[in-house]
């Protein structure tokens, strides 16, 4: 006598059980992934920032204790002074490329280079048409006063709270990327963009990193912050530090 075969399919609520497992699964394993991309884009922003203050340091002990300018006018802001000290965006760029380690320096040009350490993360997604024009980190504008074209270090009194590079802003306020705002070498506390996970990355002119969130924007506007501190004590006006 020939017994019937057990059916080996799964059963509808079976599948039923199995599809919900899986989706509660991607509902943990998602957020996650991408929480951990966000930290390392910060994390790889942060290093560049450092490599940066390395240079403004060499920089500034090169030229008897001044910084770099925040811009490439040729006057001091108020018009008063003729200025023809490099931007800080070029001024730099010899300093950069001793940083490198030797055993990286054939993986890829010394201007590819230059630009990756210059840049946030977020300048893979700039279009390759615009690139060489875009800036993601941009320099405290206010650091220098509307008479002068440099200011000597020194002369900054709160260095671990005054603003020196950070998280800059490259879109428009519908959220497209704009050539008008990513092209800017300088910016202020109305310029800030919060990319890594609704923080932005903060060098002080002391050389420390702070990320620092303000507010719930998530980078993508030009929306900036809604005041000067952020909720610390950040000063980006050395001439004006207890300013909200």
């Amino acid at each position: 006598m020939y017994m019937a075969e057990k059916n080996q399919a799964f059963t509808i609520i079976e599948l039923f059980i199995g599809i919900s497992i899986l989706a509660i699964m991607m509902g943990i394993i998602i957020p996650a992934l991408y929480s951990i991309k966000n930290k390392a884009q910060q994390i790889v922003c942060a290093n560049n920032m450092r490599q940066l203050f390395l240079a403004f340091e060499q920089y500034t002990n090169d030229n008897n204790g001044l910084l770099p300018r925040p811009n490439n006018s040729d006057t001091s802001k108020d018009g008063s002074r003729s200025c023809s000290a490099e931007v800080w965006f070029k001024a730099i760029d010899s300093y950069l490329t001793t940083l490198q380690l030797p055993g990286k320096r054939d993986e890829i040009s010394p201007e590819e280079r230059l630009l990756r350490v210059k840049q946030d993360p977020i300048f893979k997604t700039v279009p390759l048409s615009e690139q060489v024009n875009t800036r993601t980190i941009k320099m405290n504008q206010n650091l220098v006063p509307a008479s002068d074209c440099q200011r000597y270090i020194e002369t900054i009194e709160n260095p671990t709270k005054t603003v020196l590079l950070f998280d800059g802003n490259i879109y428009n306020s519908s959220g497209n990327y704009s050539s008008a705002v990513a092209n800017k070498f300088e910016g202020s506390y109305g310029s800030v963009a919060q990319r890594h996970s609704k923080a932005a990355n903060i060098l002080f002119i002391d050389g420390h990193i702070e990320s620092i969130r303000n507010g719930d924007s998530d980078g993508t506007t030009n929306e900036g912050w809604p005041n000067r501190q952020a909720g610390k004590e950040l000063i980006w006006d050395p001439e004006n530090p207890n300013l909200p």
